[in-house]
């Protein structure tokens, strides 16, 4: 197996918790994943599955650096109903280079004065993502009234005008 290209991304070890439960709620899973990203966690999400005899289920995964791991299984063990967890080590994660641009959109009146956080993805030297922060869009959406959907593209136009 070939060594990743480093110089393309970083890459990172990581460590993947993983538990199935039957008998907790949306709402009850919702917020575990909310729990274990102000835990620590680099990411957790949920999975719907089937069990045996068909009953319907879900997975509950939860990323984490190996100095993590023992307070996430705490939290998971406290936190949702699983009786078990499945740990797997240094699992390799590939992830882009990130950077950061502020842009101004033309949406002032609100909290933020129309100002997002655009996270840039790249590849190398090269930019293949743009993605405006959700929160600031959302604040300013809410605030001034207008589709979340224009201050997001509003915040990416600038940012990619701000980078030429």
């Amino acid at each position: 197996e070939p060594p990743l290209k480093k110089s393309l991304w970083n890459v990172n070890k990581l460590t993947l918790l993983e538990a199935n439960v039957d008998d907790m709620t949306p709402e009850h899973l919702a917020y575990s994943v909310e729990i274990f990203l102000d835990q620590g966690a680099r990411d957790a999400w949920i999975t719907p599955i089937v069990m045996k005899k068909g009953r319907p289920a879900h997975t509950i995964h939860c990323l984490c650096r190996a100095e993590r791991t023992n307070n996430l299984l705490e939290t998971i063990f406290r936190q949702t109903t699983t009786l078990g967890v499945r740990v797997r080590r240094d699992l390799d994660r590939a992830e882009l280079h990130r950077s950061f641009e502020t842009a101004q959109t033309p949406y002032k009146d609100n909290e933020r004065n129309g100002l997002v956080d655009v996270k840039i993805g790249h590849l190398g030297e090269e930019v293949v993502s743009m993605k405006a922060e959700f929160d600031h869009c959302k604040a300013i959406a809410v605030g001034s009234k207008v589709p979340l959907q224009d201050v997001a593209n509003s915040a990416v136009a600038e940012a990619k005008r701000q980078l030429e």
